[in-house]
């Protein structure tokens, strides 16, 4: 897990010490409200979190807590490394994990308290035996695959486990679950395949509680939320809400310090490579961010960086340790050596980024490197 490297609050970019050259400033405020928002659209249900992949780049050591303050209780994550980590952060919520019991990992759930997602009938049989082992019925969830082809009960597992109902009567299932696998596209007949078929299935579990919807879930139709909602990307504001629902709210500006502003002229290129060939004599900056903290490659010659309501064009390639930009346009109260730009803030937002790459914006959050300061505010 990457450490929480800063804590202070700020308001301005420039309260960060002299020698950071990168940061991410997350807003745990907009957090909590993401959060609440929605909730506020599941009057009937249970609202959890999912934070996987140290929360989703956001960091879990200060999101969680934050969560949980917010009334939080059932906390999502992949693996059981994250889960631990997690138990550590907070001690009484419900940790799921979701990538279930590797063999000889029992006692690792049992030491922490996390609850194992059952993805296979193999791993119902071993948590079955664990819990007679121990003459106590211990706490699971089952996963059944419903069209995501991931994690899950296949066909072959679920006639496997149906002819074996009663290895579930030394367990306490508290839901099953499936997965949505275009929640994000209301619209996509595969959700309403989903949910047929995991009503069907539920049929068999009829005293069970049940959970199907992610973020892009709880717009669908109330039918898809039964008793626990799992959202991930909602929480950090990386999801359009339909026009009729509030918006959420975006909690990330990505910083870069000008290390140095230089006079170029018409004809000389830019970068490795010369990819970039300079159309008339312009006035560069060197930003000190490149693809090791995370900024993507690909954004060579394909992105903008913000200097307040201005906008400098990415020139040239993105280098391992450096960005330059044209700030020829940019006034040069706004541009210095030693000054900040935002590479990503509330108008370059990373769905904005991800978009123009054609990948989604977790791809880009999760990609932050822990040489970037964290700081929450």
């Amino acid at each position: 897990m990457q450490s929480l490297l800063a804590t202070k609050s700020i308001s301005d970019a420039l309260s960060l010490s002299p020698h950071v050259t990168s940061a991410l400033e997350i807003d745990t405020e907009a957090i909590a409200y993401n959060y609440n928002t929605l909730k506020k659209q599941l009057p009937q249900s249970i609202c959890g979190a999912v934070l996987k992949a140290d929360a989703y780049g956001f960091g879990i050591q200060a999101v969680a807590p934050v969560l949980a303050q917010q009334g939080c209780q059932h906390f999502f994550v992949a693996h059981i490394e994250e889960g631990i980590f997690l138990r550590n952060l907070l001690k009484t919520p419900t940790i799921y994990v979701l990538s279930g019991i590797l063999p000889n990992t029992e006692e690792y759930f049992i030491e922490h308290s996390l609850t194992p997602i059952l993805n296979d009938f193999n791993m119902v049989k071993n948590w079955a035996a664990e819990s007679q082992k121990r003459d106590k019925k211990l706490p699971c969830g089952l996963h059944i695959d419903t069209g995501m082809r991931r994690n899950g009960f296949d066909q072959l597992d679920l006639e496997k486990l149906f002819k074996d109902l009663t290895l579930l009567k030394f367990l306490d299932v508290h839901f099953i679950m499936s997965h949505l696998v275009s929640s994000h596209a209301p619209h996509d007949s595969l959700n309403d395949q989903q949910k047929e078929l995991f009503d069907q299935i539920r049929k068999k579990f009829p005293l069970t509680k049940a959970s199907l919807a992610d973020t892009g879930g709880i717009y669908l139709d109330p039918t898809f939320h039964y008793d626990l909602i799992r959202p991930g990307k909602g929480l950090f504001g990386l999801y359009t809400p339909p026009k009729d629902h509030p918006s959420l709210k975006s909690c990330l500006r990505f910083l870069g310090r000008i290390l140095q502003v230089r006079t170029a002229y018409k004809g000389e290129s830019v970068g490795y490579g010369a990819s970039h060939t300079l159309t008339r004599d312009s006035k560069l900056a060197t930003i000190g961010v490149g693809f090791a903290d995370g900024y993507d490659l690909r954004l060579s010659n394909n992105a903008f960086i913000a200097f307040g309501q201005f906008k400098a064009p990415v020139l040239g390639r993105i280098s391992m340790d450096y960005t330059v930009i044209d700030v020829t346009d940019i006034p040069e109260s706004l541009c210095y050596v030693g000054g900040w730009a935002e590479l990503v803030n509330q108008a370059i937002t990373l769905d904005t980024l991800a978009h123009s790459l054609g990948t989604h914006s977790r791809a880009l959050s999760t990609g932050f490197t822990s040489r970037v300061t964290r700081v929450y505010r």
